[in-house]
């Protein structure tokens, strides 16, 4: 069988604006003619022929008009069905739901006998079924419906080579609004609608946009289009309300159309840190379709907008200078320092209201504002002259409710600074000695280059390059430091990222990482990281060094989620109950070494920490992981974690997600026989509006076709075409100019 098809190879658009440019010549041309005296009538006719003619060609050798023609056999094939098992078919429509009608097709089908066909379901992915499962009625509960992607997997992936035709039975409500054009190699698509018949009444949330991330306290927006369709009335007015838990924020009022949409924006304001859900909610009429899209939900992560950091130094000093300097000019950090210049001890011939220098405002920073920071750095600092005893106990709770602490040297800091015995000391992963003991055990002199533990390098405060020994060699170049602070020992769990080279291949360490509770701190036992950014870039022109380990050092205490070992993300924020959740990621353990090759248990729990699921996967080379795991079926906020076996309770990362009553899925649940109709007729099959019209399945055409070869045509891409038109352009100018026109 022979099928011819006509084409433009320059574009139907390109041709078209052609088209009317030479048509406008043309009738110039005429009107012209027509105004000309002194030529005969037979000239005028003939010129304007002639402009005709050339205008045609130019239309055709610039346009390029083809014609394909395919060789095309037609060859028996076998039939395969395939149902939508998404939760749109649970909609009713009438008396019974889309399910309840593709169910009883499928059992009609069967007792008629369905010998060779394949049966297939689908939602967000293909899946392999028998007629008797379909029949048998297991609920529809897929959170997406991708038909196109389906039906490409079905007719074009293996096993489809002796595939004819498809049986797809859906309501059309694709998920993908943006769909890609189905190529079926020849499979026909024979579809039956579901739910087409039938008007749908549904008041619903169609779009809820809302950024992840929030700043606290700061003004936030959520986007909210409504939709309502309704059997009768004209526009309606519809309250949108938001709530956080069950407090509503705000509410107001929106003005939809009769049958269309309303967009509506509502600010809101974070009040606390963290995981916040909120949701959204509409009222729900009586004959509502659809009340589960009448309520939709989203998760935000709320944080600062920027990070506070409290710095107080004991004196002035190139290092304090330095570091306050970087931090002051980071734009993402928001911070309060405070050198100390003068005690309540020392001697003044004035009066303390008449002095420039303000006392230590300890109560304040202490016990009012403290947990608004999210890092607290001590720089060569010692609490005694400052009456801060009192205080030391706010910072070691501080510390362990979440809070982040860094210690760093110098004569006033770690024993030197008499923290030895304190409640500050109790936060610290070293063991300090006395500050009644001897100078040599406080502190040790003498310039050194630090050495960073062969373990700890892909630690993201030691890693200068991407691969471990691009950035030993990088330790190796950086200018060497003065001075070093003592420590006794080390405490449990404490980790030495860098150390100071001793005597007899001994090391003592210099840059100490540790929890305490819930929250972080660091030891870094030297007043002379200055000399990364000075000195380093005057002998050689790089001064990052400096800047970046510091960046780091307050990123990781703040718990930057970029500086984390693992890393997880769900395909998706939100999901609808039942609905497959997917999770991707890299793990690492605690010394930032992937866990390559090994078995880890991703888990999925409730907003109470119960689990609800769980997987066992088999990480690759570098860590990386893909577990899919069955959703919550109650709407609200969860969280997948994962660990390793037989170590429950020491997550290695999570991630948060939200599951809400309608989601995507039920946004817009209202069937697409439409497009369902263009997909059959753009595959030469046969369209079913109606369930119960739908015939046999041996009634259904399972030919293929396939094209044998294909031949083109274009008479006007040779250079004959063109020499034509130019000849023709030479003999118009040429009978113009005889005839005396120009």
């Amino acid at each position: 069988m022979l099928a011819a098809r006509f084409e433009l190879g320059a574009g139907w658009v390109w041709a078209t604006l052609l088209g009317l440019a030479l048509v406008g010549a043309v009738v110039l041309t005429a009107r012209e003619l027509r105004q000309a005296s002194g030529i005969a009538r037979e000239r005028r006719l003939a010129l304007l022929a002639l402009r005709s003619v050339t205008a045609l060609l130019t239309f055709l050798v610039a346009t390029q008009p083809r014609w394909l023609e395919r060789r095309v056999e037609e060859i028996e094939g076998r039939l395969a069905v395939l149902v939508d098992d998404s939760r749109s078919l649970r909609v009713a429509d009438g008396e019974r739901s889309r399910a309840d009608a593709a169910r009883a097709l499928v059992e009609r089908w069967q007792e008629r006998g369905t010998p060779g066909v394949a049966a297939f379901r689908f939602g967000s992915e293909l899946r392999a079924a028998s007629l008797g499962e379909i029949a048998a009625g297991v609920p529809a509960r897929d959170d997406e419906t991708r038909i196109v992607h389906a039906l490409r997997e079905l007719a074009t992936g293996e096993g489809s080579e002796d595939l004819g035709a498809i049986v797809l039975v859906t309501d059309g409500a694709e998920s993908d609004r943006a769909a890609p054009v189905l190529e079926t190699a020849g499979v026909k698509v024979h579809a039956v609608a579901l739910g087409g018949d039938v008007p749908l009444v549904d008041d619903a949330i169609a779009e809820l946009e809302a950024d992840p991330v929030a700043f606290l306290r700061q003004e936030a927006e959520v986007r909210v289009v409504v939709r309502a369709l309704r059997a009768t009335g004209g526009a309606a007015q519809i309250p949108v309300t938001l709530w956080e838990g069950e407090q509503v924020v705000r509410e107001a009022l929106v003005d939809v159309p009769a049958g269309g949409e309303a967009e509506v924006t509502i600010p809101f304001s974070p009040r606390r840190l963290g995981r916040a859900v909120y949701r959204v909610t509409i009222p729900v009429p009586s004959d509502d379709a659809v009340p589960a899209n009448n309520e939709r939900a989203f998760l935000v992560r709320v944080t600062r907008d920027k990070l506070r950091v409290l710095l107080v130094a004991g004196r002035p000093s190139w290092d304090v200078r330095f570091l306050r300097a970087f931090l002051k000019r980071d734009p993402g950090t928001d911070l309060i320092s405070f050198f100390i210049l003068r005690t309540t001890s020392d001697l003044t011939l004035a009066a303390p209201d008449e002095l420039a220098l303000i006392p230590f405002p300890t109560d304040e920073l202490f016990r009012e504002h403290l947990g608004s920071f999210d890092v607290l750095l001590f720089q060569n600092f010692d609490y005694g002259p400052y009456q801060m005893a009192a205080y030391l106990p706010r910072i070691r709770e501080y510390v362990e409710r979440g809070g982040a602490f860094a210690m760093i040297g110098g004569e006033r800091s770690f024993g030197s600074g008499g923290y030895a015995g304190t409640p500050v000391a109790d936060v610290l992963p070293v063991s300090l000695p006395r500050a009644e003991a001897s100078e040599a055990t406080l502190v040790r002199e003498g310039s050194f280059r630090p050495v960073v533990e062969p373990e700890l390098v892909r630690h993201p405060l030691v890693a200068l390059r991407r691969e471990p020994a691009a950035s030993f060699a990088a330790w190796a170049r950086l200018a060497p430091l003065e001075g070093t602070n003592r420590f006794e020992g080390l405490r449990e769990g404490a980790r030495v990222l860098l150390a100071r080279p001793g005597r007899r291949g001994k090391r003592e360490p210099l840059l100490v990482t540790g929890r305490f509770g819930e929250g972080r701190v660091l030891c870094f036992a030297t007043d002379t990281s200055w000399r990364w950014g000075l000195t380093t870039g005057g002998l050689q022109g790089d001064a990052s060094a400096f800047e970046r380990f510091w960046d780091r050092a307050v990123r990781w205490l703040a718990r930057d989620p970029a500086l984390e070992p693992t890393r997880l993300t769900t395909d998706r924020e939100r999901y609808g109950p039942e609905g497959r959740v997917r999770v991707v990621g890299t793990v690492a353990d605690a010394r930032y070494r992937p866990i390559a090759g090994e078995a880890v248990r991703v888990r999925l729990l409730d907003a109470t920490g119960t689990e609800l699921g769980a997987r066992t996967v088999q990480t690759d080379r570098e860590g990386g992981l893909e577990a899919a795991l069955e959703g919550p079926a109650e709407p609200g906020a969860y969280r997948v974690v994962v660990e390793r076996p037989g170590e429950e309770g020491d997550a290695l990362g999570e991630e948060g997600f939200v599951v809400e009553l309608g989601g995507d899925e039920l946004a817009d649940p209202r069937p697409r026989p439409e497009r369902l109709r263009a997909l059959a007729e753009g595959t030469g099959g046969r369209f079913v509006a109606r369930a119960e019209d739908a015939p046999s399945l041996d009634a259904f055409d399972a030919t293929r076709s396939r094209v044998q070869g294909v031949r083109e045509r274009a008479p006007f891409a040779s250079p004959f075409a063109v020499g034509w038109l130019v000849a023709l352009l030479i003999v118009e100018w040429a009978l113009r100019r005889r005839w005396g026109r120009r």
